[in-house]
């Protein structure tokens, strides 16, 4: 076989082969894509740690939990508690 049939069956090999190649990246691409949705019901349940709430609702945030308690106490003076 001379470089020229060698050379040509290669090239044939990676054309016929380069759609397979396409199709299964795209497959994965789609299952990559499908599973990756975030579940929002999940994201919602945890609470944010530095959040002060009341009743479930957010009534501030600060990382310092000294503040934290300040703002809770603030809450419940201005409510007349």
């Amino acid at each position: 076989m001379n470089t020229k049939a060698i050379v040509l069956a290669a090239v044939l090999a990676a054309v016929a082969g380069s759609p397979a190649l396409a199709k299964s990246h795209k497959a994965v691409h789609n299952f990559r894509q499908a599973h990756a949705q975030v579940d929002t019901r999940a994201a919602v349940a945890v609470p944010d740690p530095y959040g002060v709430y009341v009743d479930g609702k957010e009534i501030g945030r600060d990382p310092d939990p000294a503040i934290r308690s300040s703002i809770g106490d603030e809450y419940y003076q201005l409510q007349g508690h």
